[in-house]
């Protein structure tokens, strides 16, 4: 009985083996080209995650409220992120990075960013093209 499974698992392990090759290449990704708008906004962005990382280096009294540098570049953050013609996939990828960049220096920019994701559009699917 076991001599006879250890034979049908040999075989089918033979078997699936058979014709398969690595030297088919795999697909490559499909990237679309990113319009100017999209270029400019990205930038636009990012300088504000570098504004986030900079206001993170300043004391802090509160660190529910954070410091003024810290508030502004949140609310530059959150309003440039909202207007940006980008996915929401890339909305939600750019907010963990400017959640990444505050830590806890102010809570309530944490909450604000938070609050600011697409989550159920994400879910929901896009519906139709970023504007």
């Amino acid at each position: 009985m076991i001599r006879a499974t250890v034979l049908a698992v040999l075989v089918a392990t033979t078997l699936a083996a058979c014709g398969s090759s690595s030297s088919h290449k795999a697909a490559a990704p499909h990237h679309k080209k990113a319009c100017k708008s999209q270029v400019r906004a990205l930038a636009k962005i990012h300088r504000d995650i570098a504004a986030l990382k900079s206001a993170y280096k300043l004391p802090v009294k509160d660190e529910l409220k954070g410091n003024p540098a810290i508030n502004a570049a949140t609310d530059r953050f959150l309003n440039d992120v909202q207007l940006a013609p980008i996915s929401n996939l890339q909305r939600n990828r750019l907010t963990d990075l400017a959640m990444s960049a505050i830590g806890t220096h102010c809570q309530q920019c944490f909450q604000a960013l938070e609050a600011n994701r697409p989550i159920p559009a994400i879910r929901a699917g896009e519906i139709g093209c970023p504007k």
